[in-house]
């Protein structure tokens, strides 16, 4: 009898280790998450039903949903859509498939928009495939996602974030069944089974039907679309005033006339509905990514890109297909909205996949301001009362140099005022010419200036000059061991530009003007217009040998200076003192000359010639010689 009892307790708990072992294996995935419902999803072979018991605690699951499993070519996806949810509130559940079952978790239904106080958050990453250098990093990557959500909001994060944007690639290829479970469903267990995970379909999934067998976006795509077969390839959502649009970027469906449609029919009602405060734009490709030229797309600035630059809450595109960080400030140039309407743009491609890293090909592109080649995720936090957002990106550093901490810092705050209008002022109009301006007044940082040059006054269509520059040029590191990123405009002065002197002729008048670009993205009015006359050194010389004219002494000076200068032959000589705007202030010589040496003194006072610097202008029948002359305080 106890030999009987004993074996009853052995096999109970051999029953009861295997029953944990079968619940291990079941992961959860949220998705297509709303105010009132969520599909969660999950695999399991057996199949004899499909149900969630859920609750508003977890010894209480008092309420049950069932639904329904598929079979996709060999794997029994199971789903239940809970509706009926309380908006904004915690609930617990558990997923039963006949004898499986998961573990008891946690999620926040989405609150209703105009939910007062409420913060939208989300983790953004993408390119989380199979990396054949280093398995576990997907894994490690959500491990720290969660570390970093417990550090900030608690224990309970998952009541104060929202939802994972994936970017895209999710697999190897979408072709092999077997690589949903193993490169992604299993690596994000600890996260999917509390936020929604929403993804921009990547090249790596091939449009395969396996994933759109996987992911739930009917009740997300528009009526219109969902009777084509364009059914679930884009798709879009809010969440309490925030707009999520996720575009498609693979070959065949980027360029699609009904793609376009549909996108400018979200942006346009978006931008006329009061309740959305921001529009949000993730597809899986980039227009331009410094370190791998190859995965540049034309594609995305002709159906993206001039799209989201005419709708002022289109305020980030993020992506992914290069494998590693990159930021980027998109300049509104030909929208043609009356004010410029600049958005910003998020690689965030080091989820997993083998890091891309700098090369020969790499390029410096111009609206690009940072790429970091390290394993990366990025979190947002909108604030939508005041309609404004936070942004990190966190960096987890590469093979050889692993770290966890945050890489950079962005926001946006939508009813923030633009920089005010710039004082320009010339510094000089001699070789080289140096323009400049007061430094920018405004609530925010200064991020960029923008300097332009025209020979007709007010017409700047086709510049002279047409030179905009950012604060920051992260490109490329420092190497081993620390590969620190590198600034290469480190100590820039967004005041002042030189001028090329190959840009600007000798004796002709110009007009220039400035505006600035703050950390907000916005940009100030453009300064009035300052004239100047280039003074340089490209007229023909009469040559050394016939005269010359030699440089002021004392150079600075306060009161008096010499200025001589020496003729070869008898001459006309003119000789004019000129301001930094090319207007004369003084004639010292206007008349013939003997060969031989000569000189003349200018004296001044301050009332008449502020300090600053002045021009002497010497002229031989058509010929020029200037000397820069400084007058001190």
């Amino acid at each position: 009898m106890k030999k009987s009892i004993a074996f009853f307790f052995m096999l109970a708990s051999l029953i009861l280790a295997h029953t944990v072992s079968l619940q291990a294996q079941i992961n959860p995935y949220l998705q297509t998450p709303t105010p009132t419902s969520v599909y969660i999803s999950w695999h399991s072979n057996d199949t004899s039903f499909t149900k969630i018991r859920y609750g508003l605690s977890d010894t209480n699951l008092d309420q049950m949903t069932t639904g329904s499993f598929q079979n996709i070519h060999g794997q029994h996806w199971h789903t239940v859509k809970l509706t009926g949810l309380t908006p904004d509130t915690r609930y617990y559940y558990r997923c039963i498939s006949g004898a499986d079952s998961s573990a008891v978790n946690p999620f926040r239904s989405e609150p209703l928009p105009g939910t007062a106080g409420r913060h939208i958050r989300f983790v953004i990453f993408g390119d989380s495939r199979y990396n054949d250098t280093i398995e576990s990093i997907l894994g490690q990557l959500c491990q720290n996602v969660q570390q970093t959500l417990q550090s900030k909001y608690g224990t309970a994060w998952f009541d104060s974030v929202n939802l994972v944007m994936h970017t895209g690639d999710i697999v190897w290829t979408g072709r092999d069944i077997d690589r949903f479970e193993n490169e992604y469903f299993s690596k994000i267990a600890n996260l999917s089974c509390s936020l929604p995970f929403m993804v921009a379909i990547g090249n790596h999934e091939h449009e395969s039907a396996y994933y759109f067998d996987y992911m739930k976006y009917e009740d997300f795509t528009d009526s219109a679309v969902a009777r084509t077969a364009y059914n679930e390839r884009f798709y879009s959502f809010d969440i309490s005033g925030c707009r999520f649009v996720i575009l498609n970027s693979n070959d065949k469906i980027i360029g699609a006339p009904i793609q376009k449609n549909w996108l400018n029919k979200v942006l346009t009602e978006s931008g006329a509905d009061p309740g959305t405060g921001f529009v949000f734009t993730f597809a899986h490709h980039p227009w331009h990514t410094e370190i791998w030229t190859e995965g540049n797309r034309d594609s995305v600035e002709i159906a993206f890109y001039r799209e989201f630059v005419k709708f002022y809450k289109m305020v980030q595109y993020s992506y992914g297909h290069a494998h590693d960080f990159e930021m980027g400030a998109i300049v509104d140039t030909n929208s043609g909205n009356a004010i410029p309407h600049d958005f910003r743009t998020v690689l965030a491609g080091g989820g997993g996949a083998e890091l891309t890293r700098f090369f020969s090909g790499s390029h410096d592109y111009a609206e690009i301001q940072e790429t970091v080649d390290d394993y990366n995720y990025v979190l947002m936090d909108i604030n939508v009362d005041d309609r404004s957002y936070v942004a990190e990106a966190y960096t987890m550093g590469k093979p050889e140099h692993p770290l966890h901490q945050v890489l950079d810092t962005w926001h946006f705050r939508m009813n923030q005022p633009a920089p005010q209008k710039p004082v320009a002022n010339l510094v000089t109009s001699t070789n080289p010419v140096i323009l400049s301006a007061a430094p920018m007044s405004g609530v925010d940082s200064c991020m960029s200036s923008w300097f332009e040059i025209t020979k007709t006054q007010g017409n700047y269509s086709s510049p002279v000059l047409n030179q905009h520059r950012d604060r920051e040029d992260i490109f490329e590191n420092t190497g081993s061991p620390n590969f620190l990123p590198l600034n290469k405009n480190a100590g820039i002065d967004l005041t002042s530009l030189e001028v090329p002197d190959s840009l600007l002729t000798d004796s002709t008048m110009y007009w220039y003007r400035v505006k600035y670009r703050d950390d907000n993205l916005k940009w100030s009015p453009w300064s009035d217009e300052v004239a100047f006359h280039y003074f340089g050194f490209g007229i023909p010389d009469f040559s050394s040998d016939e005269f010359n004219l030699s440089q002021n002494a004392p150079n600075p000076f306060i009161t008096s200076t010499v200025i001589s200068y020496q003729l070869k032959t008898r001459a006309y000589v003119s000789i004019k003192v000129l301001n930094p705007l090319g207007i004369e202030v003084a004639t010292l010589v206007n008349e013939e000359k003997q060969a031989g040496d000569h000189t003349v003194h200018f004296t001044i006072n301050h009332d008449s010639f502020p300090s600053g610097i002045y021009i002497v202008q010497m002229r031989c029948d058509n010929y020029i010689k200037t000397r820069k002359m400084v007058i001190s305080d």
